[in-house]
């Protein structure tokens, strides 16, 4: 059954997809598809014959006439025979096979010309409130999404440009804060060395896709579904163990914030199975899902790199990325692939020629760094086709051992601002402690002093032993600093106390 749209009009949409499948079949049959055009110039045809009727063939194909049976029902069997004749003698002259050929592709026009009429008879039906049941039936019989001409350059001209044929925008599917970072039809790369962190993002992936458009509260390190979330949502780990990959999914469940795990998730462990079995599983459950669900709308492969034999081998990585673009395409899902960064080097180079080939085809290239002085992972964008996301902008998480996985920590800038703050307290506080504590021993306004700059500066001179003082001034700037950070309080007219730790100002 076709569907018909009726909020669009049935004519706008079926009657230029049958003009298209007509204009592909006559640029077959002209020159063997050289011409893209219903507007050629008939005279760079080989025969005389062939340019006549390839005209009345353009003016029948314009006043929406059947075709050819048509044509030649007005056209003297003399011209037939002609017609015939040039082509027989250009296919001895020249080796081609054309007669039955075009033949053929004739009787396509004819069929592509009723499928049009029908079309047109349908809207007439439609405008005048007719029954339009047997209209429809009769369309659907004719199988107008696919004319089989039987070459691969019909296929081709499917896809030829047409300015009446205006093909959606791409639809951002996900996004980390507010950047789109995957879109249907498109592949999006997440990198990054080995223990720095992918694992926790592909569980958020996860989390994120399969809460979808429910609202709930729960850690997805800030990456959200974006638009409608309907169809299956496939996972395929070719890198963990079976008990590694088991958590990560677990774990992708309680970032959803959902109660159980979604209907539309099928995540299949593929260490177990060769290279070449991987890929034709992942294209199955592709097959598979898209029909049972009626649609995809992620598919995350977790080790891309291990469906190959060699990401090193150029024909086979630009084979690969090119043949999961295309399902990407063919399902209109998302295609996130995960890959590691080669080790010893700081400059996020992954993998080969695999690495290489999908970095240049991915909507968005994710990659994830660690810092290990302080064990926080940060999320950014690289070559992002819609808005980037520069390192010191990214997101930033770090293992909780309370929630016993990794969580959100903030943004990069705030959190590295953050950082230098806290270590400006802990130097002020490593620094005045002594004093203060040095003060309270030898009875200095009692058990918890106010120092003025002067005589903290005498203190100390005393406790370095070095004889030297700092200078009065120095040390007030040095006390109003630790007063900002709130290591100190003013207290009175020039002095100031220690306070305890946990607290901030009086």
């Amino acid at each position: 059954m076709i569907e018909v749209r009726l909020d669009h009009g049935a004519h706008a949409i079926l009657q230029p997809r049958a003009e298209k499948n007509a204009r592909i079949l006559l640029a077959l049959w002209m020159e063997h598809g050289r011409i893209p055009s219903l507007d050629f110039p008939t005279e760079r045809l080989p025969t005389e014959p062939l340019q006549l009727l390839a005209g009345n063939i353009t003016g029948a194909l314009a006043r929406g006439r059947l075709g050819w049976p048509e044509i030649l029902e007005h056209t003297s069997d003399r011209a037939v025979i002609e017609c015939d004749n040039a082509l027989r003698e250009h296919e001895d002259r020249h080796g081609e096979s054309n007669v039955a050929t075009i033949r053929k592709e004739l009787n396509e026009f004819h069929n592509v010309k009723a499928y049009q009429l029908a079309t047109w008879r349908l809207q007439a039906a439609l405008d005048k409130g007719e029954e339009t049941a047997a209209i429809i039936a009769e369309l659907a019989a004719f199988d107008a999404e696919a004319v089989d001409c039987g070459s691969l350059l019909a296929r081709a001209y499917l896809a030829a440009f047409d300015p009446e044929s205006i093909p959606p925008p791409d639809e951002s599917c996900m996004a980390i804060g507010e950047v789109p970072v995957a879109a249907r039809g498109n592949l999006t790369a997440l990198q990054g060395k080995s223990k720095v962190g992918k694992s926790a993002v592909v569980s958020a992936i996860l989390g994120a896709a399969q809460r979808g458009e429910f609202y709930a509260k729960a850690d997805t390190l800030c990456f959200s579904w974006i638009g409608k979330a309907a169809g299956a949502i496939i996972h395929c780990d070719t890198e963990q163990s079976r008990a590694d990959w088991h958590a990560l999914v677990r774990r992708s469940v309680t970032r959803s914030g959902l109660p159980g795990v979604s209907e539309r998730l099928v995540s299949i462990p593929l260490v177990m199975f060769t290279r070449g079995e991987r890929m034709a599983i992942l294209e199955g459950a592709l097959e598979h899902e898209a029909k049972t669900r009626g649609g995809i709308d992620a598919v995350i492969i977790d080790g891309i790199a291990d469906l190959c034999a060699s990401p090193n081998d150029e024909a086979e990585s630009l084979e690969l990325v090119s043949r999961v673009h295309a399902l990407a395409q063919k399902y209109e899902c998302a295609a996130f692939c995960i890959l590691h960064e080669n080790p010893g080097t700081d400059q996020g180079k992954t993998r080969g020629h695999l690495g290489s080939e999908l970095n240049r085809k991915a909507f968005a290239n994710l990659r994830i760094d660690k810092d290990t002085e302080t064990g926080i992972s940060t999320i950014y964008g690289t070559d992002m086709r819609k808005r980037d996301l520069p390192r010191e902008q990214g997101y930033c998480f770090a293992w909780n051992e309370e929630a016993g996985m990794h969580t959100y920590q903030g943004r990069a800038a705030g959190l590295k601002a953050a950082m230098q703050e806290a270590k400006a307290i802990a130097q002020a506080r490593e620094y005045w402690d002594p004093i203060f504590a040095h003060a309270a021993e030898i009875g200095t306004n009692g058990a918890c002093p106010d120092l003025s700059p002067k005589v903290a500066a005498e203190i100390e001179r005393d406790i370095s032993g070095t004889g030297k003082e700092t200078k009065e001034p120095a040390m007030k700037k040095r006390m109003q600093r630790a007063e900002i950070l709130g290591v100190l309080r003013k207290t009175g007219a020039g002095s100031w106390k220690l306070n305890p730790i946990g607290t901030i100002g009086t």
